[in-house]
């Protein structure tokens, strides 16, 4: 399953003999996230993840966006102390297709500002279809999504929902416009 590098060691570690990175990383789906090969969608660097479990205490401020984004602890070879955080890496077995873009007319339709500037993982929904599932890191009326094996129709608005409930609640807003950034 797909993950996103939030943020990592830039020097791998010693333990037990080997070298490893200590990271922290944000899955599509943490129950389908296992240990095995990935690539950087962007740089095409190969990385090894090692395990993946554990919990993370957030602040207070960022509990809300940790808890719906699903950000994990992770274990990752030497190879991973190269990695850009924020890039996207995706099993080295099978055809994945990830699209940057950026996002104006955001309108919050129930998006608690405590979530801006967290990457959330949320499903895209156009014309009541589910297009795709992925990012979203709202800034204000602006943001950057990223998008996994999905496409969006130009000229739809699309609404923009999390994959888990906030307080039982449906974390979602609306976005008017859109530009793909990078494919």
């Amino acid at each position: 399953m797909t993950f996103m590098l939030l943020e990592h060691s830039a020097r791998p570690l010693r333990l037990q003999g080997n070298k490893i990175t200590a990271a922290t990383v944000i899955p599509l789906s943490k129950a389908r996230l296992s240990a095995g090969d990935y690539v950087g969608a962007t740089s095409g660097l190969i990385i090894r993840l090692i395990s993946c479990s554990g919990h993370l205490t957030p602040g207070p401020e960022a509990k809300d966006a940790f808890y719906l984004s699903n950000a994990t602890p992770a274990t990752l070879d030497e190879a991973a102390a190269g990695a850009q955080d924020g890039e996207v890496f995706v099993p080295t077995h099978g055809t994945w297709r990830i699209q940057r873009l950026l996002a104006e007319g955001i309108k919050p339709l129930h998006w608690p500002d405590s979530l801006d500037d967290y990457w959330i993982t949320v499903s895209f929904v156009q014309n009541h279809l589910v297009r795709g599932c992925g990012w979203l890191r709202k800034t204000g009326a602006t943001g950057e999504m990223i998008l996994v094996n999905g496409e969006l129709t130009n000229g739809s608005s699309i609404t923009v929902t999390g994959m888990k409930t906030l307080r039982q609640a449906t974390v979602e807003c609306e976005c008017r416009d859109f530009a793909i950034v990078e494919s």
